[in-house]
């Protein structure tokens, strides 16, 4: 019983690593252009993964998009908290991949 314990532990300390223990060495203080925004965000909703949005005020989201309303605007799905908040491709300053 206490190695099916273990088993299920592991992949949820992993999703928690990965979505709230962001490795800050690895972050840039460089904006991205627009057009490598809208890429990482496309790929982001085929592949259903996790991003970490940092807005121009220095405010960060972890969550997935989960749908495109228009050529820059994007639904975001906050992992945290579960709410959905509509994203404008010009309020963001960088996007990271999880």
């Amino acid at each position: 019983m206490n190695n099916l314990v273990a088993k299920i532990k592991s992949p949820i300390k992993r999703a928690y690593h990965y979505l709230f223990e962001y490795d800050f060495d690895r972050m840039s203080i460089d904006g991205q252009i627009a057009g490598k925004i809208l890429a990482y965000l496309s790929y982001a909703i085929l592949h259903h993964a996790f991003v970490m949005i940092t807005y121009y005020d220095g405010h960060t989201d972890i969550g997935q998009i989960s749908r495109r309303l228009s050529a820059g605007r994007f639904v975001f799905l906050c992992s945290d908290n579960k709410i959905l908040k509509i994203v404008d491709l010009d309020d963001i300053f960088r996007v990271d991949l999880t």
